[in-house]
């Protein structure tokens, strides 16, 4: 399936143009806690970035998204290329998630191109910058809800944050 994800509405693309919302994100849209809301308003999900307990590694984080009684949907787990932590500038490049007992990885190609795969390797999910008119491009399996598709574009987001070279 197709979707467009614009100033934080998501849309399924219907004969090629963007159809009816089917969630979006509860403004501000700056706070690293996110709400995923329905069309109507309802809180469906909230995505946030925790950090990680007891490894031993000070930047460790886990990403999260919850239900809104707190139960844990999905976590990502981002992993360090250890190369570029020697440099000061950690590189995140993908992110092992975990959902419903199943394993996916989400990987960065850039910061305009992300991909989701499972176990078996197979793409099922794929996000790209709209360069045309904004926004951004999703293809997705339809076994993902527009809650789960906004949480993963907000992991993008996330991973893309985490990349940043800060200037002192």
């Amino acid at each position: 399936m197709k979707y467009l994800i614009k100033s934080g509405n998501l849309y399924q693309i219907d004969n090629g143009r963007p159809g009816s919302k089917l969630a979006c994100l509860k403004t501000p849209f700056y706070p690293v806690k996110k709400t995923i809301l329905s069309p109507d308003g309802e809180v469906r999900l909230i995505a946030d970035v925790q950090r990680a307990e007891n490894t031993g590694k000070i930047r460790e984080r886990i990403y999260t998204l919850m239900d809104p009684l707190n139960q844990v949907v999905l976590t990502g787990h981002p992993t360090y290329n250890e190369q570029h932590v020697a440099l000061n500038a950690p590189r995140i490049n993908h992110i092992k998630l975990y959902m419903n007992h199943k394993v996916y990885e989400l990987s960065m190609k850039d910061n305009l191109e992300c991909n989701l795969v499972d176990q078996r390797n197979w793409n099922v999910a794929k996000l790209v910058h709209n360069e045309k008119s904004g926004g951004w491009l999703l293809e997705a399996d339809p076994v993902f809800s527009p809650y789960i598709l906004m949480g993963l574009f907000l992991f993008c987001r996330y991973l893309d944050k985490e990349n940043e070279f800060i200037m002192a």
